[in-house]
């Protein structure tokens, strides 16, 4: 049998499969829960780092980029609703 076939996603108005960048964008988000598990935070500069187990990755840069990606409807539904559960789940924290 061959390699499984990738799931792509389409991107509100881009009209093609964007099988690489979703596969970034996952491995960004995975990065933002690690991130927030290590006791980060929605809020802060964006230059902030991911800390010390992943000090390349910009939290705060990467959640600025996806909300200008929401407004400019370049991202998923699925995206979406990621991004609104991360949301949630931090109001929910800090109460």
């Amino acid at each position: 049998m061959g390699r499984a076939a990738r799931c792509p996603v389409h991107t509100a108005g881009s009209g093609r499969d964007d099988t690489a960048s979703a596969a970034d964008w996952n491995r960004s988000y995975r990065r933002m829960l690690a991130y927030l598990a290590a006791g980060g935070t929605l809020d802060g500069p964006a230059n902030r780092t991911g800390g010390e187990a992943d000090p390349a990755f910009r939290p705060g840069t990467w959640l600025r980029k996806q909300d200008k990606a929401r407004t400019d409807g370049k991202l998923a539904d699925p995206q979406t609703a990621l991004l609104d559960a991360l949301t949630r789940h931090a109001e929910t924290v800090m109460g």
